[in-house]
């Protein structure tokens, strides 16, 4: 009966290691994909920082109701998505008008580049965006810009 034992114990160690490891495997394998994850989370985020955007100017033509705004980019980062820039304008009385760069958009937002990639916003590039108001108004207006990423930034004029 020693020898049963013996033989019992050893298959139980073996059986015990070998299901350690399984189970320290998969948890590391699980652990590894976990900080893939927040590693490129961390990463997109890092990049989204860098991005600023600024309204460095905007006016509006009373008389034609069409709204220029320069926009700098004054981060670290070019922006190569001008395809997909959403400018919201909210007037006095808490009026809200949505535009758009998008293609597909009903109220187009226009712009005109001054740097020397099509369709990117460069480091220290100025672009101008023109917006033709469709609806009445009554000033001043809050013009927000939101980028595809999320960033935003925002402008008072009139």
């Amino acid at each position: 009966m020693g020898e049963s034992a013996t033989i019992t114990h050893a298959i139980l160690t073996i059986a015990a290691v070998l299901m350690a490891s399984l189970f320290a495997s998969v948890v590391i394998g699980q652990l590894n994909t976990l900080f893939n994850t927040i590693s490129i989370s961390i990463r997109s985020r890092y990049e989204s920082y860098r991005l600023s955007v600024s309204i460095i100017h905007a006016t509006i033509d009373k008389e034609s109701s069409i709204i220029y705004i320069y926009v700098k980019n004054t981060g670290d980062v070019a922006y190569s998505d001008l395809n997909n820039i959403d400018v919201i304008i909210t007037d006095y009385n808490g009026k809200t008008m949505y535009y758009s760069t998008r293609l597909d958009s009903q109220h187009r937002v226009n712009y005109i580049e001054y740097g020397s990639q099509p369709g990117v916003l460069e480091r220290g590039e100025t672009v101008l965006l023109t917006i033709q108001l469709i609806e009445s108004y009554t000033l001043p207006l809050e013009i927000k810009l939101v980028l595809s990423n999320g960033y935003s930034t925002t402008y008072v004029v009139g």
